[in-house]
């Protein structure tokens, strides 16, 4: 059974009843290799940027997370500073209200041991008033307020030693308790914790700066990788298109060479049968003119059942 023609640029063979579509079929394969190469490099490159996103976001996370640490470290380390220097006010505070106190206690007590010494000695003028004043009472009473002046004395300069050394033991832990707040909330302290932070936050950052550098410095790696690995399939699947697409030059090029050969045997066929036919005719003509010839010469040559026929005059033309 031969195929139907195709012209030079129809591209394909037309279909001949109960055959396939060979050359179509063919193609559409070569096309499905094409596009399934395609599809399955696209879920690569799909597959290998989400990667790189999570990745990316899990060190974003992983970097905010340690930021904040040290920033929460950084920010509970100031507040339990601040809470030890208002600790140390609330001591001062404390022991100064408590100083504060007992000095006003001790001057009631003064104030109240004045006064009763203050009533004594207003009831012994009154008694002195009333007794009967002799030379040897009153002798004898210069005596007794002497020697009680003198009593009273040692013991007001006991007391006022007693009440100075208390002074200056109170003012003692007072001033080393200041000395010690002073020291503790100097200057110099402070620009020291302060320089700490500074430098822990300075340390902080340069460590965050190193891992962006060389997370950075990864990125531009696995973009360059990327890049490449792209490039290659790119250039795998033009030389595969490519290749299709020679291959499927090739294969129409053959086909239309073939077409035209066939076109040629067909064309030389049909002359030939045409050449045939007309020599068929020619012997038809040929026999028939010898039959007619034969009748009109020979009546008795007639077949039996067939009408004779009268010799013409002049040959038949062709």
């Amino acid at each position: 059974m031969q195929r139907s023609e195709t012209t030079p640029d129809s591209g394909k063979l037309a279909v001949t009843p109960g055959k396939d579509e060979a050359i179509a079929t063919k193609r559409e394969y070569n096309r499905w290799l094409v596009t399934q190469e395609n599809w399955m490099s696209a879920e690569d490159v799909r597959a290998q940027r989400k990667e790189a996103a999570e990745r990316l976001e899990d060190r974003e996370r992983k970097h905010k997370t340690q930021g904040l640490s040290r920033q929460q470290a950084a920010t509970a380390q100031m507040k339990k500073a601040s809470e030890a220097v208002e600790e140390h006010r609330e001591e001062n505070l404390t022991l100064g209200r408590a100083v504060a106190e007992e000095i006003s206690g001790w001057k009631v007590g003064a104030k109240a041991t004045k006064e009763a010494w203050t009533t004594y000695g207003a009831g012994i003028r009154e008694a002195q008033k009333a007794a009967d004043a002799t030379a040897q009472s009153m002798a004898a009473l210069s005596l007794k307020k002497k020697s009680q002046a003198s009593t009273t004395r040692k013991q007001d300069e006991e007391s006022a030693k007693a009440v100075e050394r208390i002074k200056e033991e109170k003012q003692k832990i007072a001033n080393e308790q200041a000395a010690r707040v002073r020291d503790e909330t100097a200057d110099q302290v402070t620009d020291a914790a302060k320089r700490i932070f500074y430098e822990q936050r300075l340390k902080s950052a340069k460590e965050i700066k190193v891992d962006q550098e060389r997370w950075q410095k990864e990125r531009t790696e696995e973009k360059l990788t990327f890049d490449k690995a792209q490039q290659a399939r790119r250039k795998k699947s033009k030389a595969a298109r490519e290749q299709a697409g020679k291959s499927v030059s090739e294969l129409l090029s053959k086909r239309q060479a073939d077409g035209v050969q066939l076109r040629e045997q067909r064309r030389v066929l049909a002359e030939e049968k045409t050449k045939r036919k007309k020599e068929e005719e020619e012997k038809k003509i040929a026999s028939v003119k010898s039959v007619h010839a034969s009748i009109a010469f020979d009546p008795a040559a007639v077949p039996p059942g067939a009408t004779p026929v009268r010799a013409p005059s002049s040959p038949p033309r062709e």
